[in-house]
């Protein structure tokens, strides 16, 4: 017999009925046979658990405090990220604060608006989807840094497939860029059926405890341990949430991370959180509101922690700023 590199596939499509809780349905069955061997593949047709049929619109808002946007509603999804900092959502008549890493899920045709009670960056989408599974979503919920680069990835691929204006909040249709990327909406579209997906998984330490951390490059991982610590300046620290992030463990993480910079991620962490407290005086919040807003133990732990690095009290730094 001559020898076959590209084995000849010969497709047969068969109905079959299977009757289940006396209900008939009529399915599909493909079936291959390889060669001669007659050896039998058949295809397994894939169940959808969320399906996403249109995408509506596509937002990143840089918000100033106090702002206001209408009231409104529609018959399709809509998904708020707090990127920085948070928003407050109200969703028919309650409010619910959005915490940065958080995403309000808003079912269709209920009235909402969102407030800011300071300046904040949200990434919306809206879209069309009619499974099931979306019944889980309802009001606030976190979004795990894991999945957070998935809503990145949409964005990224939104301003390479349409023409999304800086700041449009009465935005209703999208329109495609003169050279699109290429397979972009379907990009987009299968992305945030991923994210969905993920969402809906339960979060479990027992699940967690097969993921390898994988990352290309020292590069990477560095980058990974940064964008994780200013994602939680507003928390206190918690090394073990980083590692049980990353997947790696706090001895390695934190001498990969002192040979790297030259300091440890603890340091680090309080340089970032003393820069994002200047950040918060220069707009006019007092010490002890920075205090509370960044999570410290205490005002006198925020002060001393801020005269370390900064070199004077934060009332100083601000009576600075006046001058």
């Amino acid at each position: 017999m001559q020898e076959t590199f590209f084995p000849h596939y010969i497709k047969i499509v068969r109905k079959i009925n299977l009757q289940k809780e006396s209900e008939t349905i009529a399915s599909a069955r493909a079936v291959w046979y390889n060669g001669d061997m007659a050896e039998k593949f058949y295809g397994r047709k894939i169940t959808d658990l969320v399906a996403v049929q249109k995408i509506v619109t596509l937002h990143y808002q840089q918000l100033r405090a106090g702002y206001r946007s209408e009231v409104e509603s529609h018959d399709f999804w809509e998904l708020i990220y707090a990127d920085r900092h948070g928003v407050i959502a109200d969703m028919g008549g309650t409010e619910a604060a959005v915490a940065q890493g958080e995403a309000a899920f808003i079912q269709p045709n209920l009235p909402h608006f969102v407030i800011c009670p300071e300046d904040s960056n949200i990434f919306i989408v809206s879209f069309a989807c009619k499974s099931r599974a979306m019944e889980h979503f309802r009001g606030v919920v976190p979004v795990p840094p894991s999945r957070r680069a998935l809503l990145q990835a949409i964005m990224t691929e939104a301003y390479g497939t349409f023409d999304i204006p800086d700041f449009d909040p009465a935005l209703r249709r999208l329109e495609l860029l003169p050279e699109p990327s290429l397979g972009g909406e379907q990009a987009i579209k299968n992305m945030l059926e991923l994210f969905l997906i993920y969402m809906l998984r339960k979060e479990t330490a027992h699940t967690e405890r097969y993921f390898v951390s994988e990352f290309e490059s020292s590069d990477d991982l560095e980058e990974a341990i940064v964008r994780y610590l200013s994602e939680h300046l507003y928390e206190p620290f918690s090394l073990g949430g980083l590692c049980g992030e990353l997947h790696y463990g706090k001895t390695r993480l934190c001498t990969f991370f002192k040979e790297r910079t030259g300091q440890t991620i603890y340091q680090t962490y309080l340089a970032m959180k003393t820069d994002e407290a200047k950040v918060l005086i220069r707009r006019g919040l007092s010490p002890s509101e920075v205090s509370e807003k960044l999570g410290y133990s205490s005002l006198s732990h925020f002060v001393s922690t801020f005269k370390k690095s900064v070199g004077c009290t934060p009332r100083a730094y601000a009576l600075g700023m006046q001058k």
